[in-house]
């Protein structure tokens, strides 16, 4: 059984919790509906600009429109746009195109010039932009059957001098777990499939550079499953490290569990290191708002030294100023005054991603959302950050990423000059200019939620710690042994279960524990006779385990003396039984009970 819990973020949730998180986030069109199905990202100065949308059931005599507006400039401008209002005057229209026979989808075009005079069919633009663009589906009488708009966005000449704005995209790969009926925790078989898409969606963009943020959970769930999707080729990319699942940190530090935050990104840069064949990075991080103040000292005392948080946990220097905000470096604050190099994740644009019905219109208007910035704030060592979702829809990403792959318009058949540099997360911090008020860098203030309290898990959790580290000493060199127990435990600590689910995921974890244990066994009674007042009792330990372990004894009996003590450290070797004689004494001679 899973539950998920929904917390009541609003837009601070954004990227982990807006939309289930691994869940696609697309939904099912409606009757006569407008779906885009791929659109050129960027448009040189004389290039094409082509658009491919699905139709639907529209009846086979509708019409389709394609009509430029004039460009916009702002943010604002934009947002109403790209709900479909305020599109301002029209410049151009193409002839009306006919749904192509026996087709699903129907593709318009308009191609573009710098200047006069215009090739047939399509127009002039002499300046560079955001245009917006209106595709309209009309009956034969005139009237509106379903709309779309897109934004084409005009490249500058290559001959202009434009300094390209440098953008991080984080892609994030995420899932819900479920609980299987034995409390064990896993994937849903939709889940894996979706997961191992993104991994091949992502392999494909092998030369653009990226930021992948990766739940470890998922990466292993993968691997276990033979898919080999999750290791890169030749990849430019830069891997994150990750919790082992997504944790509360902000709850497991109030609740006296900080502990828990060093385990999970141990255990998960781990996964990561062996599936990737590189350790995972953890100067950078892409922090979600269960991320406090405490949490984040933690996060320093693990080598963290730069952030991305969600603009959203920044809501008074957004109101002021979200486009400079979002576009260069500040620094925030811990706990304790520990500093960090910040970004302000781009939470409009991310929200592109999921908050649609068409996902990959909402990857057009992410681009356009990121040329709109640079527009915005032009010149040098300006940057963004943006984080892809984990429920974006598969076709939007592989979309934005195909955009992001061609940003010099090569794809319209013109080359313009590129308006967006994709980087890394650590290139931003290092090309992105650091916001200064009297020559001081400005520190800026931040929120996150308010910690939960952990109830019985609390202590579920500490005991089932305990009982791994007993486990582990038990067992010094059975680390393979160990790890599905503590990974199991690690589990439990998935911020989206409820307690029932965390208890049946921790009494799992000591299923398995007790199975280990019970592979160390001795004879099931031992009763001792001795002919004399002292002698040797042989003990026979039987060790099925294919790993030494390391046992103590202790012995007592009511009528028997230990001269050498009661307890002994035995070292039992692999798949063996151990015999060890213990010396006693006694006033009588005979059968005595012997308790181990």
């Amino acid at each position: 059984m899973m539950r998920r819990v929904l917390s009541l973020l609003g837009v601070a949730a954004l990227l982990f919790v807006m939309c289930p998180r691994g869940a696609s986030a697309q939904t099912t069109p409606a009757s006569g509906q407008l779906t885009l199905v791929r659109q050129t990202a960027f448009v040189g100065p004389n290039g094409t600009f082509t658009a491919e949308v699905s139709t639907g059931d529209l009846p086979a005599t509708t019409k389709l429109d394609l009509i430029i507006y004039n460009s916009i400039t702002t943010r604002s401008r934009l947002n109403r746009t790209i709900a479909g209002e305020q599109l301002g005057s029209a410049l151009f229209s193409t002839t009306a195109t006919a749904l192509s026979p026996n087709q699903s989808t129907t593709t318009l075009s308009l191609p573009i010039n710098e200047q006069w005079p215009a090739r047939e069919g399509g127009t002039v633009l002499t300046q560079s932009g955001i245009y917006p663009v209106l595709i309209e589906a009309t009956a034969p009488n005139g009237s509106r059957l379903a709309s779309i708009v897109t934004h084409l966005l005009r490249l500058p000449s290559e001959t202009t001098p434009t300094t390209p704005i440098s953008l991080a995209a984080t892609v994030v790969i995420d899932a819900p777990l479920e609980v299987s009926p034995d409390g064990s925790p896993r994937l849903s078989d939709t889940q894996l499939a979706r997961a191992g898409e993104q991994f091949r969606i992502l392999g494909g963009s092998f030369a653009t550079p990226l930021t992948l943020a990766a739940t470890p959970f998922v990466v292993q769930a993968l691997t276990d499953a033979g898919d080999s999707s999750v290791r890169p080729e030749n990849q430019i990319r830069q891997t994150l490290s990750r919790p082992f699942v997504s944790i509360d940190s902000g709850s497991l530090m109030a609740g006296g569990r900080g502990s828990v935050i060093e385990t999970e990104y141990a255990a998960g840069d781990s996964v990561l290191s062996a599936a990737f064949a590189a350790a995972p990075d953890r100067r950078t991080q892409v922090l979600d708002p269960s991320v406090t103040p405490a949490a984040i000292d933690r996060l320093a005392a693990l080598g963290t030294r730069s952030v991305v948080l969600q603009s959203s946990q920044l809501r008074s220097a957004v109101i002021n100023d979200e486009s400079s905000v979002l576009t260069n470096r500040f620094v925030i604050e811990g706990e304790n005054g520990t500093s960090f190099s910040a970004m302000a994740n781009d939470d409009t644009a991310s929200s592109r991603f999921v908050l649609t019905k068409d996902p990959v219109l909402g990857a057009h208007h992410a681009l356009a959302e990121i040329m709109m910035l640079h527009q915005e704030q032009p010149g040098a060592n300006r940057g963004a950050a943006l984080t892809i979702p984990a429920g974006t829809d598969t076709a939007a990403f592989k979309e934005f990423l195909a955009g992001l792959s061609t940003t010099t318009g090569a794809a319209s058949g013109s080359i313009g000059s590129a308006v967006i540099q994709p980087v890394t997360l650590d290139d931003l911090f290092a090309r992105t200019a650091v916001a200064t008020a009297s020559q001081k860098p400005i520190v800026r203030d931040w929120t996150s939620n308010e910690p939960t309290g952990l109830g019985v898990y609390g202590n579920q959790l500490e005991q089932a710690q305990w009982n791994l580290l007993g486990l582990q000493a038990m067992l010094p060199e059975g680390g393979e042994l160990i790890a599905p127990i503590e990974r199991t435990v690690l589990a439990s600590a998935e911020a989206t279960l409820d307690s029932s689910d965390r208890a049946a995921i921790l009494a799992n974890a000591d299923s398995q524990l007790q199975a280990l244990s019970s592979a160390i066994s001795l004879p099931t009674s031992q009763k001792v006779t001795l002919t004399s007042s002292s002698g040797k009792i042989p003990l026979v330990i039987t060790n099925a385990l294919p790993v030494e372990a390391l046992v103590r004894i202790t012995v007592s009996s009511p009528k028997l003396e230990f001269p050498e003590g009661t307890s002994y450290e035995i070292t039992l070797s692999p798949s063996s039984t151990t015999r060890t004689d213990i010396s006693v004494t006694t006033r009588a001679s005979g059968a005595f009970p012997l308790d181990v």
